[in-house]
């Protein structure tokens, strides 16, 4: 809460005001000595322009280079099989697929080209 008040430059005082909560009040749910009420934390993304979500678990961690490097693979394994096969995805589906491979590539520690082969062996069983 205090980094996004920061960015308004808003004083507790006047973050407070903004919310129509008192400054003790404020000032324990910045602390964390409170949990905040879910319609003042609705307030306070709107008027601080946070999403719910940052407010309840903070920042998500960026993307690193390992993942970017799964997706990359994934989709080239996805779109490279779908070739192979002619096969015709529609975009959603697509994203579907890929979703599921990156994950199992994720928790399984498995590389995208191991994972497209099965799914798709799947298709020609239907």
């Amino acid at each position: 809460m205090a980094a996004a008040r920061a960015k308004k430059q808003a004083s507790q005082v006047k973050a407070a005001a903004m919310l129509e909560i008192s400054d003790k009040a404020y000032k324990n749910y910045e602390g964390e000595k409170r949990e905040i009420p879910l319609s003042t934390a609705i307030g306070f993304c709107e008027a601080f322009e946070v999403e719910l979500e940052w407010l309840v678990f903070g920042p998500r961690p960026q993307a690193n280079e390992k993942t970017a490097a799964i997706v990359s693979k994934t989709i080239e394994a996805l779109v490279s099989e779908a070739q192979e096969r002619k096969l015709a995805l529609s975009p959603n589906r697509a994203a579907k697929i890929g979703g599921y491979i990156f994950r199992n590539c994720s928790q399984n520690g498995t590389s995208p080209e191991s994972e497209v082969g099965p799914i798709f062996d799947m298709f020609d069983d239907e």
